[in-house]
C-alpha cells in the first residue's frame, strides 16, 4: 500500500471544523425550486443578476413594489 493511502501518525485528514468555509451571503437559508421561464425572461434575468439566474431572479423580487407603490419586501428592517 502507498505511504499516502495509509492512515498514519498524521490521523485522518479533512471533514467539518466550526468557522471553516465560506460564510453564508444571506441571513436564512436559501430553498433550491424549479421553475420554468420563457427564454426572454431567463436572458434578461440573468443580465439582471450580472449572468447569474438567481441573483437576478432575487434583485427582481427584491425591488418588486405592491399596486400602492411601497417596496414588497421592506429592506430597510436589514443591516445591509
Amino acid at each position: 500500500m502507498m505511504k499516502s493511502m495509509q492512515v498514519g501518525a498524521r490521523g485522518r485528514r479533512g471533514g467539518r471544523r466550526p468557522g471553516a468555509g465560506r460564510p453564508p451571503a444571506y441571513r436564512e437559508p436559501l430553498l433550491r425550486k424549479t421553475v420554468t421561464l420563457p427564454a426572454s425572461y431567463v436572458e434578461q434575468l440573468t443580465t439582471l443578476g450580472y449572468g447569474n439566474l438567481s441573483d437576478g431572479i432575487r434583485v427582481l423580487v427584491e425591488n418588486t413594489c405592491t399596486p400602492k407603490g411601497l417596496l414588497w419586501l421592506d429592506l430597510s428592517s436589514t443591516d445591509g
